[in-house]
């Protein structure tokens, strides 16, 4: 049997080559440190792009109600995104938020869920009607190129494309820290750290 492709083939190939030529294109990872003054305020941070051009996938993640608290206590998604709000504590919660376009998702049971699609950008905080002390928040941004720090202040965002990004820092009202202009190259790897201060 001759070991040449046909010309149908070839084309097939080569068609199929390009269709995942994007896919396979390494984006640029941004990852740092953030400090904070005061401390406390640390766990209410989210460092972020603005602005970033093109269109994503929706996709749902996950918040659970679990020990009297949001979990994770801050979480990052993108607008057009779908977050899942679980209940694995042993009594009823409730999840709500007055920001944004304010939503309401009534009280559920342990094991029950509620979700909701946030069409705005923003920061929406996590409130439960029959738990007052519970608090969260999640931060609805443009794109999906955004990341909570985690409890050292840590953070990573990945798969960033190729360019010259604003890189931003949520922290509510509390803290602040000015934008930085950042370039981003394919594979490669970003150092950016930031010190929040009122």
């Amino acid at each position: 049997m001759s070991s040449r492709r046909s010309p149908i083939a070839a084309l097939l190939l080569a068609a199929g080559l390009l269709a995942a030529g994007p896919a396979r294109a390494a984006g640029g990872t941004i990852s740092g440190k953030v400090e904070a003054t005061p401390a406390k305020y640390l766990p209410d941070t989210v460092v972020y792009l603005k602005n970033v051009p093109g269109t994503h996938a929706p996709r749902t993640h996950e918040m659970d109600q679990r020990g009297m608290q949001f979990v994770p206590h801050v979480l990052a998604v993108a607008q057009g995104d779908t977050v899942k709000f679980l209940n694995h504590d042993k009594v009823a919660h409730n999840v709500y938020s007055p920001d944004g376009e304010g939503y309401n998702l009534g009280s559920f049971k342990q094991d029950q869920s509620a979700s909701y699609t946030f069409k705005k950008t923003g920061a929406y905080t996590q409130l439960c009607s029959i738990h007052p002390e519970m608090l969260g928040y999640v931060f609805v941004g443009q794109n999906p190129y955004a990341a909570a720090v985690d409890a050292k202040g840590h953070f990573a965002i990945h798969d960033v494309p190729p360019g010259t990004w604003q890189l931003a820092v949520w922290n509510g009202d509390k803290l602040k820290a000015p934008d930085r202009t950042v370039t981003v190259v394919a594979g490669k790897a970003l150092t950016e750290n930031f010190s929040l201060k009122r």
